[in-house]
């Protein structure tokens, strides 16, 4: 129990902390509803006037008997001229609506306004943790759930909040208008419009808690059906290589119906509370209105009074109820908000530029130790990559080519041991640098399998360099093989390409890869088995290319083809030991 309420109160402070920037605003939209409640309920006030003054005019009429409308308008000249204040308070009535129209209006405009901007501005908040976030703690969560916390989490949370915030308020300031001007006009009208309204809160309440269980199973159910439809969708070929449609239609199918079974219970637990609930409204309101009744048949009251009644008896017992059904959402408010502060309290790396003047960088391992839980990759490993060389990483498959990436990349850190980058600096002075998130802007890095984004191919080549000018882009296709294709296309540089490079053959999107990786003109470029779909010659042109390059990067290439190594100049083959490697020299 300490454990929740901890949990409650931590969520509770997030909450605030994000609510604060837009409070001035928010404060604003309480007040001008505040006006229109203040005003509503001066027009209940200006009813109970006419009507008054219109009963005490009242006396039989014996022309009145049997008269049609036309002789009921003539006579309202004749009332005007003994009751000017009725035209009065007509004017006033109608000036008041326009008024009450008017800022409604503007209030409404203003909540979504104001909604739409708290909603992004948490998103990008998130968004932002999640991809300065470490490696390893984000890559934990399914990207299906990341996108269900990063939509319908926070939309359900800035939506709340700005609402539900906002209406709390008003319903109170509602209440206690209401409440007052009753008890003015008539006491025990206001005690028996409000007498029920504590239960309705206290089932609520109870409710409440259990909505928010439901609320939490509900979004997590989300997140496992989103996360089945997404993974498929990126996995299309694989689905029908092994003709899986109909399987993964039915998973999709049972996912669906325990997400249902869980809206069902969660909806039948608020339709059956909001039903008691709406019954001792209705209670206290017949109780209200017999009352009024008996008063008036004992001339205790007049019909003005009554309608005052009438017409605010549910603004005392509605802001009541309407607190009472808020609880509900509170709790789905606290439940998406929970979700959201996990992903917010992320430990994010710590990135710090490293200014290094070098074009050539050499990366030294020292006694490297690396397991994955018990599965032990890397004990006492040491190797050294030359500056300006090109080198493959070969080895059977799970002996850490990938983890000697992430190691390199900062993505992991090493149990024990240092990665270290070294080079000279600009005024001839050894220089070194510990592998840091920083250091990645000095490291490009050609990813294993398509990993392209929609939009232009010239987007995706700036990615890591968007200063680069069009001349330098053709440069750069050309030393990826691609310059004649890209620029035989209708738009050139600018043809846009799918997602994952739809639209591309794969040696094409792998070749753009590859150019994305030299834009960024870094000392270290890092090839993850980049060359897969290219047949040799292209392969061997590339490297080539690469080689005549000014100031040309220190290349690593994690590699299966064994036909790239006499165009390299070292090959240092992982064993299977875990502190062992093979180098081998230049063998072309």
């Amino acid at each position: 129990m300490k454990n929740k309420e901890f949990i409650n109160k931590t969520t509770a402070a997030w909450i605030w902390r994000q609510t604060i920037p837009f409070l001035p605003r928010l404060l604003l939209i309480i007040a001008l509803n505040s006006v229109v409640i203040f005003a509503n309920i001066y027009l209940t006030i200006l009813t109970k006037n006419l009507i008054d003054t219109a009963s005490s005019l009242a006396g039989y009429i014996p022309e009145a008997a049997g008269a049609g409308i036309g002789w009921v308008m003539s006579q309202i000249p004749d009332i005007l001229r003994s009751q000017p204040e009725i035209l009065r308070n007509i004017i006033l009535y109608v000036l008041i609506i326009l008024l009450d129209i008017g800022i409604s209006m503007t209030a409404s405009f203003m909540s979504v306004y104001l909604s739409e901007k708290f909603e992004f501005y948490i998103r990008r908040r998130m968004f932002d943790t999640i991809i300065r976030a470490k490696w390893r703690n984000v890559t934990a969560y399914h990207s299906g759930d990341l996108m269900v916390r990063l939509t319908s989490d926070i939309h359900s949370l800035a939506s709340g909040i700005i609402n539900v915030l906002s209406s709390v308020v008003i319903l109170i300031v509602s209440f206690a208008a209401s409440f007052v001007t009753l008890m003015y006009f008539d006491p025990s009208l206001a005690l028996f419009a409000f007498a029920l309204g504590p239960i309705a809160v206290a089932l609520s309440m109870y409710s409440g808690k259990r909505l928010k269980s439901y609320q939490t199973r509900i979004q997590e159910s989300e997140a496992n059906y989103r996360s089945h439809m997404q993974e498929n969708i990126a996995n299309i070929t694989v689905v029908k290589s092994f003709t899986s449609e109909d399987r993964m239609s039915g998973r999709l199918y049972s996912l669906y119906r325990e997400r249902m079974k869980l809206v069902v219970k969660r909806n039948r637990l608020s339709i059956v509370m909001g039903s008691i609930i709406g019954f001792t409204y209705s209670i206290g309101y017949l109780a209200a209105l017999v009352w009024g009744i008996i008063k008036i048949s004992l001339n205790m009251m007049s019909f003005g009074t009554l309608t005052i009644f009438l017409s605010l008896v549910g603004r005392v017992q509605s802001p009541v109820l309407g607190l009472a059904k808020t609880v509900p959402t509170i709790s789905s408010i606290f439940a998406s908000a929970a979700r959201i502060v996990e992903i917010d309290t992320l430990p994010v790396e710590d990135y710090e530029a490293i200014e290094i003047g070098a074009v050539s960088m050499g990366i030294r391992f020292q006694d490297i130790d690396y397991s994955y839980h018990t599965n032990e990759v890397f004990k006492g490993l040491n190797l050294d990559i030359k500056p300006g060389s090109l080198v493959a990483i070969t080895g059977s498959s799970g002996l850490g080519k990938t983890t000697l990436i992430r190691l390199m990349m900062n993505y992991v850190d090493a149990q024990s041991g240092t990665v270290t980058f070294y080079y000279t600096d600009e005024h001839g002075n050894p220089t070194e640098s510990l592998a840091a998130p920083g250091i990645r802007d000095y490291i490009s890095y050609v990813p294993q399998g398509n990993t392209l984004f929609s939009g232009s191919i010239r987007s995706n080549l700036l990615l890591g360099n968007p200063s680069l000018t069009d001349e330098e882009i053709y440069a750069i296709l050309k030393s990826a093989t691609l310059f004649d294709y890209v620029m035989s296309l209708p738009d050139g540089i600018d043809t846009v390409v799918g997602e994952k490079g739809h639209g591309l053959s794969e040696g094409q999107a792998e070749r753009i890869a590859i150019a994305r990786a030299l834009a960024k003109k870094a000392p270290v470029v890092i090839f993850d088995e980049a060359t897969s779909a290219l047949d040799e010659q292209t392969e061997q042109r590339i490297i080539q290319n690469i080689k005549e390059l000014e100031n040309g990067p220190t290349c690593i290439f994690i590699t299966h083809k064994l036909g790239i190594l006499p165009f390299l100049d070292e090959e240092i083959k992982l064993g299977n030991v875990v502190n062992k490697s093979i180098r081998k020299g230049k063998n072309r």
